[in-house]
């Protein structure tokens, strides 16, 4: 009957036309709780997506019928869609990256790819369904060596009105992302500028962050036009004015795959500061072997002393500080090429060598769109063979890493320079932190060697604009984990001690020691001056000096955007614990920390004194048991820092969830009792000084290895 159905219903025939009904496909998460289906709208043929969330026989909507579309300059793939199939796939695979919240990880997902034609030219639009979040992009799947032009999107995003947005205005001109987040804005009002991704939503009953992530150098990095509180945020390109001339089209031949476009969905907030969703959609690491790639903490002069790096005398001292400190790096900032006062920068770096400090290096990216002409050393990042070459010479002298500035774009051209960039400096096996740039696109994971960038108003904003900066610092303090620290590491540049440098701050200096753990950054520079820290209670001195900047674990305990944040981060056996409070009022904060492996830890302490300034520090020995539980109270803008150093030979163990799980060998005065499985990728030990007791539900998986000795700590 040529595209019809025939149905007989209560005795009268009815004739329903295919071409005047929607098709839709649907690909559901793992758990099967968050959905994603794409529909083909009659009569115009147009394409829209909408996002439900699924549990106990309920289905609430999360996003609502919602744009797709790509604009193409030889044709608008807008409307007249026509279906042409449909393909599906499970993803599961485990990785290792070498920065961010939790280093192993697993990428789990249901992926559904539709395709259509326009006039006979085909788009793909991939979906996938994860877990903690959705994601879609566009591919032009044909084959073809001629230039093809994309100049905008029709996708947009249809929220609730009935909720609250955290959103960074967007910069117009030079986007480098630093500038405050709004604190809560009500979607039912109008927000007349363009925003900035990420940008993090609160709904009636879900929360939601949007981003994008696996930009390669064929696109240019977006963000979101102006909203007029209808609910409706669309993917905007580049300003024009951005970038000094660049077009702000993306070009490239065929297939053409473009980035994703991501969704985060959570019930609770902790859900989105957990996320690794923009790694697990960012292509793999192209570098092969990643053990030369070694993250940890750096001194830094320049906030303290902003003509340091130009002083050989001043850099020198800040160089004995960084071997006294115990610190493994130093970053020597803006204008060393510049140096005098006794020597120049080869004098630096032979004598950080006799110090055994490693150094970074400071860099214009150049080029002739960068108008920060003064600073220097410029001009040697934007041609390859400069680059290259300017990069064989620091790897001789030992140089580790490159901190590379002023990128003020998201042009195609200039996100094709970051990635050039990334991939000749792990030729050269350099470390990169890129500033004055593009937020987090998921290249943590592919080009690991990248271990921070900045795109943060971060603590160099006490200097620029203290007036603005000071009052609003603690309420942003507490928003940054659950939005630019959501989507990948982040050079903030904390820990401000005192007021030594003369920079007032409200925050208390427990607080700004608590920012080593709230934020998460693969390079994490020290930003105050030596005496400050120096100055500190020994125990305050070794915690900073101890503490890690990669993580096996994260947990956000308690939070939220604008009032405190409760951070929780796993090394190895170790745990650290930090509270921050955004807020100008005392505020007590119950913890249960049975998510921690019972036994005995060494504990490290920081609270708040009497004054902001005073720290209250305390060690001792403490037995976590199940329901562990404390009460910490932080005084206004204040904060606490907790480390628990799990002892190497416990009394017992009691192995019976994934939470007690965490170790290959496990070492026991007295017994351990084990219920768990040893999964196929396991090698696991048990030592035990008077009986290992496998009882119940444990099981080692085929290629899994176990074995069990009597001797214990005695060993």
């Amino acid at each position: 009957m040529n595209n019809r159905l025939l149905f007989f219903l209560l005795g009268t025939f009815v004739f329903i036309n295919l071409k005047t009904v929607a098709q839709s496909w649907s690909v559901s998460s793992p758990n099967n709780k968050i959905r994603i289906t794409v529909e083909l709208k009659q009569p115009d043929k147009n394409l829209i997506y909408y996002v439900d969330y699924i549990e106990n026989s309920t289905t609430d909507p999360v996003i609502n019928a919602s744009n797709l579309g790509v604009q193409r300059m030889d044709e608008l793939f807008m409307n007249n869609f026509s279906f042409e199939g449909i393909t599906n796939r499970s993803i599961d695979e485990n990785y290792q990256n070498a920065t961010g919240k939790k280093l192993s990880l697993r990428n789990h997902a249901n992926e559904m790819t539709v395709s259509f034609k326009v006039n006979n030219k085909l788009l793909n639009v991939v979906f996938r369904a994860y877990d903690d979040g959705v994601a879609f992009r566009y591919i032009f799947p044909e084959t073809s060596g001629a230039e093809y032009y994309v100049t905008g999107e029709n996708t947009t995003f249809q929220l609730p009105t009935d909720g609250s947005a955290w959103i960074q205005e967007f910069a117009t001109f030079q986007p480098v992302y630093e500038r405050f987040f709004s604190n809560g804005t009500p979607l039912n009002q109008n927000i007349f500028t363009q925003s900035a991704f990420p940008a993090l939503f609160k709904t009636s009953k879900f929360w939601l962050l949007l981003t994008e992530a696996d930009l390669h150098d064929n696109f240019f990095g977006s963000h979101l036009d102006a909203y007029y509180g209808n609910g409706t945020f669309k993917v905007a390109v580049p300003n024009q004015d951005d970038g000094n001339g660049f077009v702000n089209f993306a070009k490239s031949s065929l297939p053409w795959i473009m980035p994703w476009r991501v969704i985060m969905i959570g019930k609770e907030n902790r859900t989105i500061a957990e996320s690794n969703l923009v790694s697990n959609l960012s292509t793999p690491s192209t570098i092969a072997d990643i053990s030369w790639i070694k993250p940890g903490l750096s001194a830094w002069s320049w906030w303290s002393n902003l003509d340091s790096p130009t002083d050989f005398a001043a850099t020198k001292n800040f160089i004995d500080f960084t071997s006294t400190f115990k610190l493994p790096y130093f970053l020597v900032d803006l204008r060393w090429n510049q140096m005098g006062n006794g020597g120049n920068i080869d004098d630096i770096i032979n004598y950080a060598n006799t110090k055994n400090v490693k150094l970074w290096l400071w860099y214009n990216s150049g080029g002739p769109t960068n108008e920060f002409y003064n600073d220097h050393p410029r001009d040697l990042m934007h041609i390859k063979e400069i680059r290259r070459n300017e990069f064989q010479r620091i790897k001789n002298l030992g140089i580790k890493g490159v901190k590379i500035d002023f990128f003020q774009s998201d042009k195609q051209e200039v996100i094709k320079q970051y990635i050039d960039i990334l991939k000749d400096a792990a030729d050269y096996q350099l470390m990169v932190n890129f500033h004055g740039s593009i937020i987090p696109k998921g290249w943590e994971r592919t080009y690991p060697n990248l271990v921070t960038s900045e795109a943060i108003k971060g603590a160099e904003a006490y200097l620029f604009d203290g007036d603005n900066y000071r009052p609003n610092a603690p309420v942003h303090h507490t928003i940054l984990p659950f939005t630019r620290n959501a989507i990948g590491s982040m050079d903030y540049t904390p820990v401000i001690i005192g007021e030594g440098r003369g920079v007032v701050h409200y925050t208390t200096d427990v607080h700004e020691i608590a920012l080593l753990n709230t934020f998460e950054s693969g390079e994490t520079h020290l930003v105050d001056r030596a005496q400050s820290y120096l100055g500190l209670p020994a125990i305050a001195q070794k915690m900073i000096q101890e503490f890690p900047t990669t993580w096996d674990e994260t947990r956000m305990i308690d939070g939220f955007p604008g009032t405190h944040v409760v951070m929780a981060r796993r090394k190895g056996q170790n745990w650290y614990i930090s509270g921050i409070n955004g807020l100008n009022t005392e505020k007590t904060i119950s913890l249960n920390l049975s998510f921690i492996a019972n036994g005995e830890y060494a504990k490290q302490s920081l609270k708040d004194g009497n004054t902001p300034r005073d720290i209250v520090p305390a060690e001792t020995n403490t037995t976590i048991q199940t329901n562990f539980n404390s009460n910490e109270l932080m005084k206004p803008f204040g904060g606490f820092l907790i480390v628990l150093k799990r002892k190497a030979c416990q009394e017992s163990y009691t192995i019976n969830n994934s939470a007690t799980d965490v170790m290959d060998t496990y070492k026991a005065s007295d017994k351990i009792t084990s219920s768990v499985k040893i999964l196929s990728d396991r090698n696991v030990n048990y030592d035990a000084g008077k009986s290992i007791d496998l009882i119940t539900g444990f099981e080692v998986q085929p290629g899994g290895t176990f074995s069990a000795k009597m001797g214990g700590c005695t060993e």
